[in-house]
């Protein structure tokens, strides 16, 4: 039966690894324990050498001289790859074993008044203003929580990177007295690298005894028994022959993925949750150490309003770097070889220690990346446009700047230059993404005969509602597509939908964007719309300039509100629309924003790549393609482009209205999980 512990109290720490430990230790050191009511979850004993923590820093840097009791080597020199021993004094690599670690703590916290509990957390709820925390057999109530649970691995958005760095070690002794105990071997790339980036990384723990451990970058966990081999190969030829004394294994994210703050404000995530380990590189131990320097001040200015957001933060810079570089070593692993390699040839290795702390200039950076081959970089910089979906907005600039220019030569050849380049975004993305509705209903038990019937009948009656009740039609297409254009973007940032409040508010963002649109093209827009509703001749001017500054207002104000840069990219796509032609100013924001955003959410949901999606919208997209061909062929018989836009718009709005259901219902079920 689950007993309830009657204390409250202050804080509680789930888990006691590397993180926690950190912090238990800062908050004792300053005396931040004292007249506190602490209690620790950990089931495991700790008793076992499970870990390494390694790191560079200075004998006076405050980690070492925190940790220095348990520090059980330093090395004063560094030997990369193939090249010689070099000194590094100034910053010696300081190795600590998590045995002594975790025992160390536990000395400490045995001097405290701090409870643990050997068991696992089930679950945490927040009833009035404390939290219960439960486990099998106990439940206790606190005001505020350490969560070092790791977290979970899957990765949601198609924009994000995921590899491992996995290792698998040898704790060995040889015969003979053959390692050089002074230095420490990073990486050695003299062995097989099986389609990774794969090396030797060596620490000598005296003249015949070190750990040998075999590290691979990639997005596949390596293989004890393949590990085996390749240790035994490289040791028995290096050193001679050996015994194994121990062995480590171990395996360490390398991801782009931002883990949010947790939810509850009496709740931080500690460890890997923190977003602590830097993703080129797999080193955490030295941001959690500053962690918990950062949360001790927190606890002892009593600022802990926002507890859960306490963070390191990183400059956006160093976040762009490790992103080419995963990129580079997902997409081409044999050029990690090459890269690392040539980055400790041609640098100093204080200097890359720095950079690898992101403590370096950018003059600095520019000096780095300049001893680098280039062209994969290159090569990563352009993938990761593709990636983040921002090469978008470079085609965006060229399509922008191509027709001022033809315009400037010729109007008409201009204007024929626009409906060339929406027909190919509308058969390349913005009809397709429309295409794959019948993939998102499969599930239900209607034939699909029976589905692609109802679509085009709700089509159908739309287009006579268009016929009789314009106006109606028009009001109904502002009001649907607002929200439809809304939701898109908030799914694109990473709001969640599940609240009027949150349906309110995507409506009012798609209006602006709709009210922008229009206004700032209120006399094609007009021309358009009265060719099927009679619009008095007022003057609109001041309608314009008032409707298109609040709409362009609100929609600016909405990153900083939600915290998000996505819509960065949609004020630049309709900054440039403005200046357009209606009919272009429509295709940059419904292809290049819209349709392209929703195009990456299908990828996501229905978990298909880019070919299969095609595959599966190529029936759909034919026929639709017929029907928009048909509207074509009609408007050689129609005098104006303005009649063609209301036909085109009709053609737009009918096939978008069942559209719009299908897609509220994909984000509901799929992406608002």
């Amino acid at each position: 039966m689950t007993k309830k512990d009657n204390s409250t109290y202050d804080f509680v720490f789930i888990g006691l690894g590397a993180g926690n430990s950190l912090i238990l230790l800062d908050l004792i050191k300053n005396g931040l324990t004292k007249n506190k009511q602490i209690a620790i979850f950990e089931a495991a004993s700790k008793s076992v050498n499970d870990k390494t923590y390694c790191f560079w820093a200075a004998n006076e840097d405050p980690i070492v001289r925190d940790l220095q009791d348990i520090i059980s080597h330093s090395f004063n020199q560094i030997k990369v790859n193939e090249s010689n021993v070099i000194d590094i004094s100034n910053q010696p690599y300081h190795y600590i074993r998590s045995i002594d670690l975790y025992e160390y703590t536990s000395q400490k916290i045995n001097l405290e008044n701090i409870t643990i509990f050997r068991m696992e957390v089930d679950s945490i709820s927040y009833i009035g203003e404390l939290y219960s925390v439960y486990s099998k057999d106990k439940v206790v109530k606190t005001n505020f929580i350490f969560d070092s649970r790791p977290p979970t691995p899957a990765i949601n958005n198609s924009n994000e990177l995921y590899l491992s760095q996995s290792f698998y070690g040898l704790h060995v002794k040889s015969e003979k007295s053959i390692f050089n105990d002074k230095a420490f071997e990073m990486m050695n790339f003299q062995v097989d690298q099986d389609g990774f980036t794969q090396f030797i990384y060596l620490i000598p723990f005296s003249e015949n005894e070190a750990l040998v451990e075999l590290t691979r970058f990639g997005d596949k966990i390596i293989d004890t028994e393949y590990a085996t081999v390749i240790l035994d190969k490289f040791i028995t030829s290096e050193y001679g022959n050996y015994t194994i004394i121990g062995e480590e294994i171990g395996c360490i994210p390398m991801t782009t993925f931002v883990h949010p703050n947790n939810q509850h404000k009496g709740i931080l995530n500690t460890g890997a949750s923190a977003n602590l380990i830097k993703p080129s590189t797999g080193y955490g131990f030295k941001n959690m150490h500053s962690f918990s320097n950062l949360v001790s001040k927190k606890i002892a200015s009593c600022n802990l309003k926002d507890f859960n957001k306490i963070g390191i933060q990183t400059k956006e810079r160093f976040k762009f770097y490790d992103r080419l570089l995963l990129l580079i070593l997902l997409n081409w692993p044999a050029e990690g070889k090459r890269i690392f390699s040539r980055l400790y040839l041609k640098n100093s290795i204080l200097l890359i220690f720095s950079f690898l702390d992101e403590k370096t200039t950018i003059k600095q950076e520019i000096k780095i990346f300049s001893t680098l081959p280039i062209f994969i970089f290159l090569k990563a910089l352009i993938l990761n446009c593709n990636t983040k979906k921002r090469i978008r907005y470079f085609l965006a600039t060229i399509i922008f700047l191509l027709f001022n220019i033809i315009s400037y030569w010729n109007n008409e050849y201009a204007i024929n230059f626009s409906y060339f380049s929406v027909s190919i975004g509308l058969l390349l993305i913005g009809i397709p993404h429309g295409a794959l509705d019948h993939e998102l209903l499969k599930n239900k038990k209607e034939s699909l005969f029976i589905f692609i019937v109802k679509y085009l009948l709700i089509a159908f009656f739309y287009y006579l509602l268009w016929c009789f009740f314009p106006l109606i039609s028009l009001l109904l297409f502002i009001c649907y597509s607002a929200f439809h254009f809304g939701e898109s973007e908030y799914i694109e940032m990473g709001e969640k939908m599940d609240s009027v409040k949150s349906y309110i508010n995507a409506f009012l963002l798609g209006f602006t964007i709709l009210i922008f649109i229009i206004s700032s093209h209120l006399t094609e827009s007009l021309d358009v719309i009265s060719n099927f509703i009679l619009i008095p001749k007022l003057s609109y001017e001041d309608f314009s300039y008032f409707a298109g500054f609040t709409s362009f207002t609100y929609i600016a104000i909405q990153g900083p509100v939600l915290k998000k840069p996505a819509l960065l990219g949609l004020l630049f796509l309709l900054t440039l629309a403005s200046f357009l032609p209606l009919f272009l100013a429509f295709g940059f924001y419904f292809i290049l924003q819209h349709s392209v955003n929703a195009w990456g959410h299908l990828k996501i949901g229905l978990k298909m790549n880019h070919i299969n999606l095609y595959k599966k919208s190529a029936l759909y997209t034919f026929g639709a393609l017929i029907i928009l061909t048909l509207i074509i062929l009609k408007a050689k018989e129609i005098e104006t482009s303005a009649a063609f836009m209301s036909n085109f718009f009709i053609f737009i709005a009918c096939i978008s209205l069942p559209h719009f259901f299908i897609m509220h219902l994909f984000y509901k079920k799929t992406l608002n999980k």
